[in-house]
């Protein structure tokens, strides 16, 4: 019933970037259309890996719909599909172990699409150190992508503020700060802010619903585009 609300396109005027090499996406105030100067099929299905915890999983439009935004594009096969390796009440260190299986396999991996950290926060009750642990574990993961020498960008958000997910406003901060100083190309997408913070719909107060996923892939795949991912 709540798919009414997802406007796709310029009327959603999802995401602009700081350029190609921009390393924070800024939700609402741009095109999303790429500008048409992407390389196409430079990266296979197989090679683009989601990984995090229930905010990847539930409802799962989150992955359908950038996957089928990418076939109607051209940017994949019409029956390729991308890589789920999320699982649910992950820590931000669980999360960097599912990349680490991935990128351990024959087929490493060239684009991360991410959340993570705030299980940490919810077991931490928002603590200081939990915040502060989650953002060391994600700084750590970026080190180790970077070192792995695969991986041309990684997107990640972070969920809204949230009752039931204490401790988003004091990650947000540090994750962004780890984000733009990572030396593989890190988009950072903050859902606090409009079109999606700006929904109340978008969520069940804990995990997003059908409505709060699809939009979210409409965000993650116009982040995508600006940006020259996996096109």
């Amino acid at each position: 019933m709540l798919r009414f609300a997802i406007v796709i396109g310029i009327a959603i005027a999802l995401a602009v970037a700081t350029g190609c090499d921009g390393r924070v996406i800024h939700l609402g105030d741009g095109r999303a259309d790429g500008g048409g100067a992407c390389a196409h099929a430079q990266v296979k299905a197989g090679e683009v890996v989601w990984i995090g915890d229930s905010w990847i999983l539930v409802t799962g439009t989150q992955h359908t719909r950038v996957r089928d935004l990418a076939r109607a594009a051209g940017a994949i096969g019409p029956s390729d599909d991308y890589v789920i390796a999320a699982v649910a009440a992950s820590t931000m260190a669980a999360v960097a172990g599912q990349y680490d299986t991935q990128e351990a396999g024959a087929t490493k991996v060239k684009v991360v699409i991410m959340d993570g950290g705030t299980w940490d926060t919810i077991q931490g009750m928002g603590s200081s150190a939990s915040v502060n642990d989650a953002a060391t574990a994600f700084t750590q993961f970026l080190a180790k992508v970077a070192s792995d020498g695969t991986v041309q960008h990684i997107v990640y958000f972070l969920p809204p503020e949230l009752t039931a997910v204490p401790g988003v406003a004091a990650l947000r901060p540090l994750v962004q700060q780890a984000c733009a100083q990572s030396a593989v190309a890190c988009h950072f997408l903050d859902l606090q802010q409009p079109p999606f913070g700006d929904h109340a719909e978008y969520t069940t107060g804990f995990i997003p619903t059908e409505a709060g996923s699809m939009a979210l892939g409409d965000i993650i795949w116009a982040a995508m585009q600006q940006s020259c991912i996996a096109q």
